[in-house]
């Protein structure tokens, strides 16, 4: 399935979310999907892609204050 989604150019938040419903949709089937999406042999591009964003986002995260209050 992934292959012939990558093979049709479906981009990998549609993926994910095709990948989800087959799923049956549950709890867990977001992260589950997204792992398949991003593991299979077509999406290597987009799992290091996704990789860099998640370093820089969690990187950015420890730089906030570390307050518990985040109104302004």
């Amino acid at each position: 399935m992934q292959r012939l989604l990558s093979e049709h150019r479906v981009e990998v938040l549609d993926a994910v979310m095709i990948t989800r419903e087959l799923l049956g949709a549950g709890p867990e089937a977001l992260g589950e999907a997204k792992t398949i999406v991003l593991t299979s042999p077509g999406r290597g591009r987009e799992l290091t892609v996704h990789e860099q964003f998640v370093d820089e986002a969690e990187r950015g995260l420890s730089r906030l204050p570390k307050s518990t209050d985040h109104r302004p």
